[in-house]
């Protein structure tokens, strides 16, 4: 989701890119190939299509990989072909499924962030990593400043135990591994701060944490959306009168944040960390 309009947005306003490598895993038998003239063909890039034709295809190129994998799956050409053509990184992928179990969430959040940051090491000319993480990435604390807080494991540590734990005894130990954290979707996210936080003083990286995403306010058109993901089922539904009574606490807070904000807010970011020396 937010991919999209990412991609959509450099080609429509920083159309100077030479080109874009998106990372494309194969899903359920449909290949990367396939996968990225589906993906174009969504309603988010009508105004790409229409103002400025052909440049998806002049300047998106798929590499085969998967970021749950060593190596983000990526073969040894694909490899040095980004090693030497790559100069900005825009690190969005993730699980944000909050009832994943803790092996596959530390699969691709926490060691897929750390493949991607040994990647970036590689590239001899790289300008700028930007990583997303959430908002939420700290949920025991009421208030969060633009500061890495102290993790509730080291990361380390715990790729060492989804990797060597059988699933049983993992899925058993998992409340209690959390700690003070709800979810696996905010304890990898969490984690996966301190991989890149490391990174301080050797790559040029900004962190992101956006809040819960939702409808675009403007770009590519106003409230544009594919999913269903997050507050927009509970009020497509409620507006549609099939749900009427929710269960919560009416004193809490939700930060919404509109896709097109967030994605000028990465772009904006990479632009100002990676011009700097």
């Amino acid at each position: 989701f937010m991919g999209k309009v990412l991609i959509e947005k450099l080609l429509y306003s920083c159309s100077e890119l030479d080109r874009i490598y998106l990372l494309l895993r194969n899903k359920k038998g449909v290949n990367a190939e396939d996968r990225l003239a589906s993906l174009y063909s969504s309603k988010c890039f009508d105004r790409l299509r229409k103002e400025k034709p052909d440049i998806f295809q002049k300047k998106v190129f798929f590499i085969v990989g998967d970021c749950s994998e060593i190596g983000l799956g990526i073969c040894a050409e694909d490899r040095t072909l980004i090693i030497n053509r790559t100069n900005i990184i825009f690190h969005v992928a993730a699980s944000v499924r909050f009832d994943e179990t803790l092996k596959t969430a530390a699969r691709l959040n926490l060691r897929g962030t750390r493949e991607m940051v040994d990647l970036a090491k590689e590239i001899r000319n790289l300008e700028v990593l930007v990583h997303v993480s959430t908002s939420y990435a700290n949920t025991n604390r009421k208030r969060i400043e633009e500061v890495i807080y102290p993790a509730f494991a080291d990361w380390r540590d715990t790729l060492d135990i989804c990797e060597n734990i059988d699933d049983t005894t993992l899925n058993a130990v998992t409340p209690k591994y959390l700690g003070e954290l709800p979810n696996t979707y905010v304890f990898t996210k969490q984690l996966a701060e301190h991989v890149v936080a490391e990174q301080k003083g050797i790559l040029p990286i900004v962190i992101m944490r956006p809040s819960i995403v939702i409808s675009s306010f403007r770009e590519p058109v106003e409230g544009w959306i594919e999913n269903l993901n997050g507050p927009v089922g509970m009020l497509i539904a409620s507006g549609k009168g099939i749900l009427r009574t929710m269960y919560t606490d009416p004193d809490l807070e939700s930060d919404y944040i509109p896709v097109d904000v967030c994605i000028k807010a990465f772009i904006t970011a990479a632009w100002a960390r990676g011009s700097q020396k």
